[in-house]
């Protein structure tokens, strides 16, 4: 018999194979592997694999420290140091492409680099792939085979579009005509080879109730707990007790990690080393716990889906987290902020040992399938804030919420490099029991009217004392002693949303600047507390505000150069202005920067770019870079979308040598202060033209 594709086949089975090419691209990537993905290790380091769980709890019971908390946790496979799983997915698919792939499958391939390389949205297209198949049939096998499908078969020609389904369910079916209730006389294309499709049988819950597909990750195979339950569902909320082994027992998205009810409530286990943490957590939200309206908005839930994660990175002894990246949340699914918050997780997998904790707030969003195969993700969820005070106040909520005992606090669009981690270390040393405030990092602007600051015009209206330092950017780092002021700020942000004139009784920190211990201070509860007028105010619409308003109010002077930088300064290579963000007062001789993270990745695919640029050449590249000494300013090559950017990027053998200019030489220098450049954080002077440096440096 003859075999005759028509053009119907043949791009249908493109469309296919170009499906199942990038789903295996992000299946072999860390951020959609099965398997934990390992995290960034050395070429020349090999990691040190963790100790078995049981050992680990033995030593927990033990009062031994958790040596994963505090390390780079790594895992094992077997006998086998796992690869990282982004280097291993390559090996992988270049192996698949030589010895496995037809010839149409890699021309489908080249054509799919080339559409995107010339030009086409990839997050449009990736969109667009996820929803390939929306009548449900995909092929199965050609006539003659066997199918396995546990739904609908229908037996048919491509090229005809037409088809016979089975009325009845059977698995496997034989694809021949006589499964579908044919004769030889009924052919439906005489002389053409047939084929069968699988339409899969629609998701049922287990109590046979609706299934809701809208509230569940795309991709996923089995009914999601989400699609047959109730997000933060009170329905059995008194059941949850302080065990952690009994976390997800029930077919609930959720499961109650933490409330105001210390009966339902996990904490660490008397006399361990985080028993401070919690009592100074216990102090800083009791006025919001006391609050009725309040209470429900302190309650944290797990994500069911990312249990594993959660127990991975705390213990027996423990809920809380050593060191933690925390961002938060919201909006429906597959919005902006999923793909923000996909690219800040990607960074992370790549330059950090540390977790993330997602704090989800509302019931609407849906963290992808791609997240949960992420050993450094953990996700909770809270209840969407009340009394119509600005979404971004849920940043503090975030922060009270993880559990972290060292944090630095991430907004979605924001991504990190090489080097971040050292942030860990230096907040450690500057926010402690006789420092217990955060620390920002120093804005790219000074928002106050002295003479000759170049953006006077946004000077800040909302406090008529005094500045103790520079506006600071809304990213703070923290450790546990702070979370009395953030516990302070949010209650008061909260009472003054009720439109009342009245006061709050917060914490006298002062006290500690004079010597004396912030715990025994909070444990002498309201008599070490001072009365705080409450009224709405220009300082209170953002958290950015109040955060630097209320660090003014207690004289701190303390702020992080500048680590948080906008995209483009990762791009311009060596022509950063010499007094770059300098204003008068504050800086005259400009801001230290630190190229430790990017901020304002709202747009997706440049941002996609550049990330790919910091992991290809975050270590520059050994042989072969030929940058043009002449011109400092971007490059060509570095814009995206240009011209020159795509043309390169079609190169494959070139492309490394040439794009990783754009980033020289940040590498391998990745401090900037008045026209020099530093190979380590270290080496930032003190001094800059004998003016003192204000700004701390990691």
């Amino acid at each position: 018999m003859r075999r005759r594709i028509g053009w119907a086949t043949y791009f249908q089975g493109a469309a296919v194979v170009i499906a199942i090419l990038v789903t295996l691209q992000y299946v072999y990537h860390p951020l959609f592997s099965e398997e934990p993905s390992p995290g960034p290790v050395k070429a020349t380091e090999p990691p040190t694999p963790p100790p078995p769980a049981r050992q680990r709890e033995a030593e927990e019971r033990e009062g031994a420290e958790a040596p994963k908390a505090k390390g780079e946790p790594n895992w094992e496979a077997g006998n086998q140091l796992v690869m990282p799983r982004l280097l291993s997915a390559r090996h992988e698919l270049v192996a698949w492409i030589n010895t496995v792939a037809t010839f149409q499958e890699v021309e489908a391939l080249n054509i799919l680099r080339k559409s995107l390389t010339v030009g086409r949205d990839a997050l449009s297209i990736t969109r667009q792939l996820q929803h390939l198949r929306p009548d449900g049939w995909r092929f199965c096998v050609q006539e003659g085979e066997l199918c396995h499908c546990d739904g609908l078969v229908r037996y048919g020609d491509f090229s005809k579009d037409e088809w016979v389904e089975r009325k009845e369910i059977k698995n496997p079916v034989l694809c021949h005509f006589g499964q579908f209730g044919l004769t030889p006389e009924q052919d439906l294309s005489p002389g053409h080879v047939k084929y069968c499709q699988c339409q899969p049988k629609a998701k049922h819950c287990p109590a046979n109730q609706p299934y809701r597909a809208e509230n569940c990750p795309e991709g996923v195979e089995t009914p999601c707990r989400a699609g047959c339950a109730t997000r933060m569902s009170r329905a059995h909320w008194q059941l949850v007790g302080s065990s952690r082994g009994k976390l997800c027992e029930r077919f609930e998205p959720n499961d109650l990690l933490w409330s105001c009810d210390a009966r339902r409530t996990l904490k660490p286990q008397k006399g361990h080393k985080h028993a401070e943490a919690e009592e100074l957590l216990e102090r800083a939200t009791t006025k919001l716990c006391e609050d009725g309206l309040l209470l429900p908005e302190m309650e944290v839930w797990l994500e069911c889906d990312f249990l594993s994660q959660f127990l991975q990175w705390t213990t027996p002894a423990s809920p809380w987290i050593e060191e933690a990246f925390v961002t938060y949340v919201g909006g429906k699914k597959d919005g902006n902020y999923e793909w923000q918050a996909t690219n800040l997780i990607r960074s992370i997998d790549l330059f950090s040992s540390r977790p993330l904790v997602v704090v989800i707030f509302g019931s609407e969003f849906v963290p992808p399938l791609s997240w949960q195969n992420l050993r450094h993700v953990i996700c909770f969820r809270m209840r969407h804030i009340s009394r119509g005070v600005s979404f971004n106040f849920n940043k503090i909520r975030s922060i009270l919420a993880a559990r972290v005992l060292t944090g630095i606090q991430l907004d979605t669009d924001q991504v990190i490099f090489k080097g971040m981690d050292q942030v860990f270390a230096g907040t450690k040393r500057e926010s402690h029991a006789q420092y217990p405030w955060p620390i920002l990092p120093v804005h790219w602007m000074s928002r106050d009217e002295t003479p000759g600051n170049p953006y006077a015009h946004y000077a800040f209206k909302g406090w008529d004392g005094p500045q103790s330092m520079r506006w600071n950017h809304a990213h703070p780092t923290w450790t546990f002693w702070a979370l009395i002021w953030f516990g302070d700020l949010m209650h008061e942000r909260m009472l003054a949303a009720t439109g009342r004139r009245t006061s709050s009784n917060v914490f006298d920190l002062e006290k500690v600047k004079e010597g004396e211990d912030l715990l025994e201070l909070v444990r002498k509860g309201e008599k070490a507390k001072v009365k705080r007028h409450v009224e709405m105010s220009n300082a209170m619409w953002e958290d950015e505000d109040m955060m630097n308003v209320n660090l003014w109010r207690h004289k701190v002077s303390k702020a992080w150069c500048k680590f948080d930088l906008e995209p483009n300064l990762f791009l311009l290579r060596k022509s950063l202005d010499r007094n770059i963000y300098f204003d008068p007062k504050w800086y005259p001789e400009g801001v230290p920067v630190l190229f430790l993270s990017i901020h304002n990745t709202k747009n997706f695919d440049p941002s996609d770019l550049l990330l790919k640029l910091l992991e290809l050449c975050q270590n520059g590249v050994e042989d072969g870079l030929e940058c043009p000494k002449e011109m400092e300013f971007m490059l060509p090559i570095c814009r995206a979308g240009v011209e020159q950017e795509r043309n390169l990027r079609l190169k494959i053998e070139d492309y490394p040598t040439q794009a990783c200019c754009c980033l020289e030489p940040r590498w391998s220098h990745p401090a900037y202060w008045h026209g020099k450049w530093y190979r380590d954080l270290k080496e930032v002077p003190e001094k800059s033209n004998g003016k003192q440096r204000r700004c701390l440096v990691p």
